[in-house]
C-alpha cells in the first residue's frame, strides 16, 4: 500500500485530500448556513470567523490536492461506454469549478471591502485593495450564494454515479477511492 499513485490505483495522500475535501466542503455549506441563520451580531462574528477559517484551510487542502494530482499518474480508468466517461468527466470537472468559485469569490467578498481574512487567531491575509472595491464586493458575493445552488446537484451526480459503480456495475471505482490496491 503506497502513499504514491500508480497506473491501477490512487495512494494514500490521494485518497485522504479527496476525503479531506469532501469534509471540508460539507462544513463551510453547514458553517454558511449557521452564518445566515445567526440572531444577533456576536454569533453570526463567530459563525463567520470559522467559516472564513476553514475556507481558507480548505483552500490550502485543495490546492495540495491539485499540485499532487498534477505530479501523480493518474489510474487508469475502468472500461466504461463513452458517453458514461464523458458524462463523468463533464460533472468532476463542473463540480470542481464551482468549488474553485467558492474559494475565489470568498475571500473577494471580505478583500473587496479592503479587510484582511483573519485565519482564527493565527493571523491575517491583508487585504490586496486598498479601498472598498463596491461593484467586486456585489458581483463576488452573488457568485458565493449563486455556486452552491450549482455545486449540490453536481455532488449528488458525483455521489449517483459512485453508487452506480457500486450497486449497478459492481466494478472497483468507489473502493479505488477508499483503500489503495497493490
Amino acid at each position: 500500500m503506497s502513499l504514491t499513485n500508480t497506473r491501477t490505483s490512487y495512494g494514500w495522500v490521494a485518497i485522504a485530500l479527496h476525503w479531506i475535501s469532501a469534509v471540508g466542503v460539507i462544513a463551510l455549506y453547514l458553517l454558511g448556513e449557521r452564518l445566515e441563520e445567526a440572531e444577533d451580531r456576536a454569533a453570526k462574528l463567530v459563525a463567520m470567523t470559522n467559516h472564513v477559517s476553514v475556507g481558507m484551510l480548505l483552500f490550502t487542502f485543495l490546492a495540495a490536492r491539485l499540485i499532487w494530482t498534477a505530479t501523480q499518474p493518474a489510474p487508469a480508468p475502468l472500461e466504461r461506454k463513452r458517453p458514461l466517461q464523458i458524462a463523468a468527466k463533464a460533472i468532476q470537472g463542473l463540480f470542481l469549478l464551482m468549488i474553485l468559485v467558492q474559494i475565489v469569490t470568498g475571500p473577494l467578498v471580505i478583500w473587496s471591502n479592503a479587510r484582511g481574512i483573519a485565519i482564527f487567531d493565527w493571523g491575517m491575509i491583508p487585504s490586496p485593495f486598498p479601498a472598498k472595491v463596491p461593484w467586486l464586493h456585489e458581483a463576488a458575493e452573488v457568485a458565493h450564494k449563486v455556486a452552491p445552488n450549482v455545486l449540490w446537484p453536481l455532488l449528488a451526480l458525483h455521489v449517483l454515479g459512485a453508487l452506480k459503480h457500486v450497486v449497478i456495475d459492481r466494478d472497483a471505482t468507489l473502493k479505488r477511492m477508499l483503500w489503495p490496491t497493490r
